[in-house]
């Protein structure tokens, strides 16, 4: 049986896979690491907020301002919490949706549709976990391309002299 442990302030680290709402009064989020789950008294989005000030001192609607910006789009779009380590977080649905759930785009494998299921998929993470979402494959792998844009974005100056 796999131990849950719970916080009360989570911060977000290259460990981390995915970060679910969940459903309790008390426990706000569900996060999945590479080998451990926590529950947080947190949302998903105070977690996220907190993580972006943390680690690059912008917040979260900075971060999402900012990526408006580079990407053209204004719904559903990655947040870069630490570019530099790869954390970009890829969201389910609409940034601000209380259902949303939010995927680490360096810890995503693949997105492999489930039969008889148009409107849900499973991601395949880099622990070789699936965890099942309710966004059509297609759409998760356009969301991972964007991701990829915005990780490229950030990085592109690492590698051009």
């Amino acid at each position: 049986m796999v131990t849950i442990e719970k916080v009360d302030h989570y911060f977000i680290n290259n460990h981390t896979m995915v970060i679910s709402p969940h459903y309790d009064p008390i426990y706000q989020s569900k996060i999945i690491e590479v080998n451990r789950t926590i529950l947080s008294r947190q949302t998903p989005i105070q977690i996220i907020d907190s993580s972006c000030i943390a680690r690059g001192g912008a917040t979260l609607d900075g971060r999402k301002k900012a990526i408006e910006f580079v990407t053209k789009k204004k719904v559903m779009i990655p947040i870069p919490v630490e570019p530099s380590k790869g954390i970009i977080l890829i969201p389910t649905m609409k940034v601000r949706h209380p259902d949303c759930t939010w995927i680490a785009y360096c810890h995503v494998k693949d997105s492999v549709p489930i039969a008889g299921k148009k409107d849900e998929c499973n991601v395949l993470l880099s622990n070789n976990q699936t965890y099942n979402v309710d966004i059509p494959p297609s759409r998760m792998h356009n969301q991972v391309m964007l991701a990829a844009h915005v990780f490229g974005y950030f990085l592109k100056d690492r590698f051009i002299s």
